[in-house]
């Protein structure tokens, strides 16, 4: 091959032709869309002015092309909204529904809280109340104990007289000589049954203890109980006398095991009661 100019062979030169593109498929964005919409409505005007710059069939093409593709693409923003604001929507709703279950949680945790301190006091004052309860049955108890111990009828005076035959008849009880007005008391808890006066005792006082046992006390000065009464150990129920049948001042104690004249030697049943005897 020369390299003269002039030489013209056989071999021809191609000429270069560049490769056609394709027209993308792909819409413009919303931005493009506009701004090709707004560039023909311009291609539009100039041609309605005859500006000789720009044809106006083309304008119109650009514009036909560019209004088809604006629609497509003002779905798709339609769409793109409409899916934001589904979007904030949920959001919304989601963030409304965790504060309300925040809300019935706090609810839930106060509730507990005032159900815990109701059952706490509760319980205090279930215990307080049980204390009181035993504090109660203990004080009957003691009570009760001190009710059923046995005392002596009279703290001073001597025995004059014992339980047995005199005079060709039987004493039922025992004599215990004393200064008149001397107090006499309730041996245990019982119910006063008489307090009268009789001939042959002159003031008399019968008391029913709690085991059943009577006691009569016979020639009071005094009586400071009256029937029906209910007396405790050591309540004072009378005054040493001199009434009835009685050569001076004592106390006549006759003890009966049940209701009815059944006496008993007082003696010994006082010796079991831990009771001194005059």
């Amino acid at each position: 091959m020369s390299d003269s100019p002039t030489y013209a062979g056989r071999h021809r030169v191609r000429a270069v032709v560049a490769p056609r593109r394709r027209a993308s498929s792909v819409l413009p964005t919303a931005t493009a869309a506009t701004l090709i919409l707004t560039a023909g409505a311009v291609s539009l005007a100039q041609g309605a002015a005859g500006d000789p710059r720009t044809p106006t069939t083309n304008a119109v093409s650009a514009l036909d092309l560019s209004v088809e593709q604006v629609v497509v693409v003002r779905q798709q923003e339609a769409a793109e909204v409409a899916t934001t604001t589904e979007l904030a929507q949920r959001r919304q709703a989601s963030a409304l529904d965790a504060s309300a279950v925040h809300g019935r949680v706090e609810a839930q945790q106060r509730a507990a809280r005032v159900e815990a301190r109701r059952a706490a006091l509760e319980a205090k004052r279930k215990a307080a109340e049980k204390k009181r309860k035993v504090a109660q049955a203990a004080a009957r108890a003691k009570a009760e104990r001190l009710s059923r111990r046995w005392v002596e009828a009279i703290h001073t005076g001597r025995l004059t007289s014992d339980f047995g035959p005199r005079w060709g008849k039987n004493h039922d009880g025992l004599d215990i000589g004393a200064p008149e007005g001397t107090p006499l008391f309730a041996m245990s808890k019982g119910t006063v049954v008489l307090s009268d006066e009789v001939p042959s005792f002159g003031n008399k006082i019968e008391i029913r203890y709690w085991d059943g046992t009577v006691s009569w006390y016979g020639h009071l000065s005094r009586r400071d109980v009256r029937t029906g009464d209910t007396v405790m150990p050591g309540d004072q129920v009378g005054l040493v006398g001199n009434t009835g049948h009685s050569f001076g001042a004592h106390l006549h104690l006759e003890i009966h095991l049940t209701a009815g004249d059944h006496p008993v030697d007082p003696a010994p049943w006082l010796l079991r009661k831990g009771i001194a005897v005059g």
